[in-house]
């Protein structure tokens, strides 16, 4: 009897399993594509070229990156992504933070022609204004941070901004409102947001995405979360019956496809014909997600475009990592991580000991830093601990994930990278920084894409919640070929994790030398 519940058990895992590397129905079938030409999954051939022109870029936005940006070469990454986006083919984009890949994608989809399906009917193709990219981002910050590039780089035209970019994400509920309206009237050549606000708008609002050309996911590992390896029956039972927002909003897209007999497609005279191209980009890019986007039939046969040689995270950023107990501050080495025995400590992240820790290597670090960031896990107040760090005379802001809208009669806009000092001013600090110092504090979600000047240090208040996760909030500094500094504060009892992330991300830890 014992043996036949493992045998049920057994094929319950196999279907399960079956079921889960399945994209619900709509994979059942493969998707006419535009492209004829096959592509291995490799690295497109282009020639190294210095100039965005070259790459396909349209003149008008090399000349604001020249005016606005100061921005006349291509990175590494850019040079291979770009082409590889404009020829049309499904991409898959993998490369150390900080190289410029959203920038790069966001350059080629506004370069990309705007083209009407020939699906549309002749009566209605002039009268049916369509949304030609879509752009999935994983926070509201990187949306909102797109934006304003976008905004920076046609400044100088007399463009309709409304026709070009438009953002889709949770914010006040009178500019969610506006949202809608504008995109009901106006739908843009890029529309960038969130995958939850995204299907809420397809789910209630009845959005559609007819004739999409593109659908860029940023961030993908980040936004799909596939269970590791080693995931036990249950969280894939529970992924199964819980997906994501960015699946769900991927199969409304796909749904249309050659659903021509479909009585909304005949009644609206409006149907796909093709897969619309499809962008992955993450610098955590492994193989599983890999093959997910293949098995499924998202991605079947891309380019990818991998200049990471096999490293995670830049050379010129440095790490180093602080254990925490009741009494004393040591440096996390491999040897002092696995001989001796972790004693859980009873304090939280935010606590005294910690703040404390994280308040005096600051102290030390100040004439080296420029700009500074702190990551905390979700669960800490920052507004509560913005306070603690401002009362030590540290000048320290939270890091708004509600950018703080400006409404106008042209519309609403948002300060870019604004932040929210809440009931800051009664606080009296005696800060010995410079005027032009300072230090953010946002949760670890924020890490991804943001891309703040000038970040020389980032501080990691606890232990990560991945080595995904580590690798992104220490990829805020060392952009662009630049130094950065890392350096982690960690409870004695979490020693052993934080070496697992180390080793897996293969990290040179170096020793912090003012402390043992």
């Amino acid at each position: 009897m014992g043996g036949t519940k493992i045998n049920v058990s057994k094929k319950f895992f196999n279907k399960l399993y079956f079921r889960y590397n399945q994209f619900s129905n709509l994979t059942q079938r493969k998707y006419p594509t535009k492209r004829t030409t096959a592509y291995p999954v490799s690295q497109l051939s282009v020639k190294n070229v210095d100039n965005f022109k070259d790459l396909g870029i349209r003149e008008v936005l090399c000349k604001a990156l020249r005016q606005n940006f100061n921005i006349t070469k291509p990175t590494p990454c850019q040079q291979k992504l770009i082409p590889s986006i404009l020829s049309g083919n499904d991409v898959l984009i993998r490369d150390l933070t900080g190289s410029g890949k959203t920038f790069g994608i966001v350059l080629a989809l506004l370069s990309k022609t705007r083209i009407v399906p020939k699906s549309l009917s002749q009566n209605t193709r002039s009268s049916i204004p369509i949304t030609t990219n879509l752009l999935v981002v994983p926070s509201r910050e990187l949306a909102f941070q797109i934006e304003s590039w976008i905004h920076s780089l046609f400044r100088d035209t007399n463009l309709p901004m409304k026709s070009i970019i438009q953002v889709a994400v949770k914010t006040a509920k009178e500019i969610e409102e506006e949202q809608l309206v504008n995109f009901r009237k106006t739908p843009p050549l890029l529309l960038v947001g969130t995958a939850k606000r995204l299907l809420e708008l397809v789910e209630n609002h009845g959005l559609k995405f007819h004739g999409l050309n593109t659908l860029a996911l940023d961030e993908v590992d980040h936004l799909i979360k596939l269970p590791g390896k080693h995931a036990n029956l249950k969280k894939i039972i529970n992924r199964e019956i819980h997906p994501k927002p960015t699946e769900l909003l991927a199969r409304h897209i796909l749904s249309g496809l050659n659903n021509d007999n479909n009585e909304s497609s005949r009644n609206e005279k409006i149907y796909y014909r093709y897969k619309p191209q499809v962008i992955i980009s993450s610098a955590t890019l492994n193989r599983a997600l890999r093959y997910y986007f293949k098995d499924n039939q998202l991605a079947p046969n891309p380019i990818f475009v991998d200049m990471s040689q096999g490293n995670y995270s830049p050379p010129t950023i440095t790490h180093h990592c602080l254990t925490i107990t009741s009494n004393n501050i040591r440096n996390l080495t491999t040897s002092n991580s696995t001989s001796e025995e972790e004693r859980i400590q009873d304090f939280e992240e935010d606590d005294d000991r910690m703040v404390d820790s994280v308040v005096g290597t600051i102290e030390l670090e100040k004439q080296m830093i420029q700009t500074g960031i702190i990551f905390v896990n979700h669960k800490i107040n920052v507004p509560e601990l913005v306070k603690k760090f401002r009362e030590y005379g540290i000048p320290a802001k939270e890091l708004s994930s509600s950018y703080i809208p400006t409404i106008s009669e042209q519309g609403y806009s948002y300060n870019s990278l604004s932040t929210i000092e809440t009931d800051l001013n009664d606080i009296v600090t005696q800060s010995t920084f410079s005027p032009k110092t300072t230090i953010y504090v946002a949760q670890e979600f924020t890490s991804r894409g943001i891309d703040i000047p000038n970040i020389s240090h980032v501080f990691i208040l606890g232990v990560p919640s991945s080595a995904a996760e580590y690798l992104h909030m220490s990829g805020r500094t060392g952009r662009m070929g630049g130094d950065g500094k890392v350096i982690s504060f960690i409870k004695d009892g979490q020693k052993r994790v934080m070496m697992n992330y180390i080793t897996f991300l293969d990290l040179k830890l170096d020793n912090y030398e003012h402390v043992d």
